[in-house]
């Protein structure tokens, strides 16, 4: 149990440091204009694709974190 929360706890921040240092925002920004030339409304979207990639990244860490943790007391004992 303890090595699921450990595993859990530190593969999410490693895995948002790596996110935030590798991967780029590109967020879209619509501008809507009116006759006047002036601005509307505007709409902000989300990069889905940078939401999916860090997920991956997090789930990615917190397997191996808990694998390294779980070769480390397999060692261990013997």
């Amino acid at each position: 149990m303890k090595k699921g929360w450990i595993s859990i706890v530190s593969g999410l921040i490693l895995g948002l440091i790596i996110s935030y240092f590798t991967l780029d925002y590109n967020g879209w920004t619509i501008i809507h204009h009116n006759q006047d030339g002036e601005v509307e409304k505007t709409i902000n979207e989300l990069d889905f694709n940078l939401i999916t990639n860090s997920f991956l990244i997090v789930v990615a860490s917190i397997i191996m974190i808990y694998l390294l943790l779980k070769l480390n007391d397999k060692y261990r004992k013997k």
